[in-house]
Formats: structure tokens, sequence, C-alpha cells
């Protein structure tokens, strides 16, 4: 009948669509595994952090479940945060005030992170976790693919999607619309970042 005349245009047009969310999903997909390979390359696994770490799903579908901890310096932190995130100034001025449920740590990727929650374990912080799967630009990127827009805030609690990258090259990781910001010399952050973790960790 002529019903299958109407259908027909349809069925490519569809076709199309889904090899479009298909080849975004992969794209994401292989985003996520850059981010876990970066995390790895910087030797996170030295800090053993073993089952202490809290996947970035789990925090994105039960915010209220966890005290978020920013661990990276007042410049990162000014581009932006992730909602409800305290410092870890916070977080040593008041322990017992975080006492109540999982305290998760993160940074740009998760590695500095990993550091200040071998260093507050050590001190005995044994509800300190680290956020895994890339941390920060791992959220940034999960919630862009959801279709967020603006997944952080400023200090003052303003929506933002500008992010600090630390370095460029993590930039194309932080997902779709974010805007990245970046440290001018960012090998040299991280060697001071190198030196304040042996210091602390004695890693």
């Amino acid at each position: 009948g002529d019903w299958s005349k109407d259908a027909l245009p349809l069925a490519p047009r569809s076709c199309v669509g889904l090899q479009d969310s298909r080849s975004a999903m992969a794209d994401v997909a292989s985003k996520q595994e850059q981010l876990n390979a970066t995390v790895e390359s910087l030797g996170v696994a030295k800090f053993e952090l073993g089952e202490c770490t809290v996947r970035v799903a789990a925090v994105i579908e039960s915010p209220e479940s966890y005290y978020l901890l920013d661990a990276r310096s007042e410049e990162e932190m000014e581009v932006g945060m992730i909602p409800g995130a305290i410092t870890k100034a916070d977080f040593e001025a008041c322990p017992e005030n975080f006492a109540d449920k999982p305290v998760v740590a993160y940074c740009t990727v998760g590695y500095i992170s990993g550091a200040v929650v071998r260093e507050l374990r050590n001190k005995g912080f044994d509800n300190v976790n680290n956020m895994g799967d890339g941390a920060l630009l791992g959220y940034t990127l999960a919630q862009t693919t959801a279709g967020v827009a603006c997944p952080l805030v400023k200090k003052d609690g303003t929506p933002t999607n500008e992010v600090h990258t630390f370095m460029p090259d993590l930039a194309p990781l932080a997902g779709e619309g974010m805007e990245a910001k970046t440290f001018q010399d960012p090998g040299a952050m991280l060697e001071a970042a190198n030196a304040k973790i042996k210091e602390t960790t004695g890693l």
C-alpha cells in the first residue's frame, strides 16, 4: 500500500542518527580511556588506594552521599569546582564535621588527590577516598555527555563551563563545550607537585 512510500524516507534518517550517537559514544569512551591512561601513567598506583576509590558515576548519581574535597591549588579552584566541594584546608580545620559520610578527594585526573588521600589516611582519616575515572575531567566528561552545559561552579556558586585542565593536552578530554584554562608551565607545576607528594607521603 501507500504507507510504505511514506515510511521509506524515515529509515535512512534514523540510521544516520543512530550512527551519530554511536560515534559520539565511541568518542566519549575513547576520551575516558585516555583519562584512565593518564592517571595510570602519572603513577597513582604507588599510593596503594585499592578499595579507597569512588566512581564518578556514584558521585553524580548520589551527590548527597559524599563530601567532595577539591585537592587542587587556589588558581585551579578559582576557575571552577564541583558544586558543594570543600577544600583540603576546610577538611583539616575541622575533620569531625566531615566524619559522617565518605569524603571523596579529586584533582584534575586523580593523581594529586590520590596523594592527598594517602596522606590523610596515613593520619587516620579512614573515610577519605579518591575519585576514580579521571576525577574532575571524568566528572565534566560524564556531565557534558548527559547534557549538562555548566557542570562546575565558581567560588560564589555561579554555574560555569570553565575548567582548569592543568595542561593543554588534557583540554580535549574535559567534554563537549567545556572551556579549558591551563598553567603557563605545567611541567614545573607537576615537578612542584611531585616534590610536595614526596614530602607528605614519602612516595
